[in-house]
C-alpha cells in the first residue's frame, strides 16, 4: 500500500477504493490530514478497469444461448463482478499527488 508523504502513514485500502467509485475524489491521510489527489495514470487504470469488465461481460454473455432477458442479467452480473474484483486488484498500482493547496 501506498503511504502518506508527510507522516508514512500507509492509506487504507478502503477509502482508496471509496474515493475510486466516487469519481476520483480527493482523499485525506487518515493521521496527519494531508490530501491527495488521483494522478492522469490512475484515471487511466480506472478506464481500463471498467473497458476490460465490460469486455469480460460480452464474452460471458456470448458464451451461453440464452434468451435476451437472460443473456443481458448474466452480462450485468458479471460486469459488476468483473468491475468489483479488477478494482480492488488494481488499487495497488495507483499513485497519488500530494495536494499543494
Amino acid at each position: 500500500m501506498k503511504k502518506c508523504e508527510k507522516c508514512k502513514t500507509p492509506f487504507s485500502f478502503r477509502i482508496i477504493y471509496k474515493s475510486f467509485w466516487g469519481g476520483y475524489k480527493n482523499f485525506a491521510c487518515t493521521n496527519c490530514q494531508s490530501h491527495y489527489n488521483f494522478n492522469f495514470k490512475d484515471r487511466l487504470i480506472g478506464g481500463l478497469v471498467v473497458g476490460l469488465s465490460t469486455f469480460i461481460s460480452v464474452i460471458i454473455m456470448n458464451s451461453f444461448v440464452f434468451e435476451i432477458i437472460s443473456k443481458l442479467s448474466l452480462g450485468l452480473v458479471a460486469m459488476v463482478v468483473s468491475g468489483i474484483s479488477l478494482s480492488a486488484l488494481s488499487t495497488s498500482l495507483f499513485s497519488f499527488e500530494l495536494d499543494k493547496k
